[in-house]
């Protein structure tokens, strides 16, 4: 498998778990376009990738790409004018949790993100860094709007990035693990090797 360097506008084909692949594009390093567009085969001569609704922007290490399955398929990037300003930033304390108990697939672990989080401003297409703007300074647990329209600014990585975006498909949305446990939502079943992912 060829390695995979950054190079700005290059589309990517991702294997979320073996025979599911998807379409991203790299925006500015180190964010990703993820498209809401699964195939189980690698043929997408017939997309045109300007048409086809964004699942989510986020970034990814390195580690990430060099131990995902992508190739480089021959599509036209699309064209960004308009990328997300506002961020979820976890709280960086961490906090034990206990998913479906008193059940057999009962788990307990500690994440960070006790507490949820907070909405913030911030240019990815700026270098270096610069102190975010506050917009939200602590969202509620109930404000579904806010958490459900935002992307985490956490870096996501091999596999659990993978198995996020698996979950999309199978879910035919955008879905958040992460986001769902950190704000404190029924996970529901199709979760349980995500949580594994996280907790092992």
């Amino acid at each position: 498998m060829a390695k995979i360097l950054w190079k700005e506008n290059q589309v990517l084909s991702i294997e979320t778990r073996p025979g599911i692949f998807v379409l991203a594009q790299m925006i500015h390093e180190p964010y990703l376009m993820v498209y809401n567009i699964f195939r189980d085969k690698e043929d997408w001569e017939d997309v045109q990738l300007q048409d086809v609704p964004t699942l989510c922007c986020t970034a990814v290490t390195r580690q990430f790409l060099s131990k995902s399955v992508i190739t480089k398929p021959k599509v036209k990037p699309a064209v960004h004018t308009d990328l997300p300003k506002r961020w979820i930033q976890e709280n960086p304390e961490s906090f034990k949790v206990k998913v479906w108990e008193g059940t057999p697939d009962e788990k307990e672990f500690i994440t960070l993100g006790k507490g949820g989080g907070s909405l913030i401003e911030k240019d990815i297409t700026k270098q270096g860094f610069h102190q975010p703007a506050i917009v939200i300074p602590k969202i509620s647990f109930s404000d579904d709007e806010t958490i459900d329209h935002h992307e985490l600014t956490n870096i996501r990585i091999y596999a659990e990035f993978n198995e996020r975006l698996y979950l999309c498909y199978k879910f035919g949305r955008n879905v958040d693990p992460l986001k769902d446990l950190i704000f404190g939502r029924p996970l529901p079943p199709e979760y349980k090797q995500y949580i594994d992912i996280i907790s092992s």
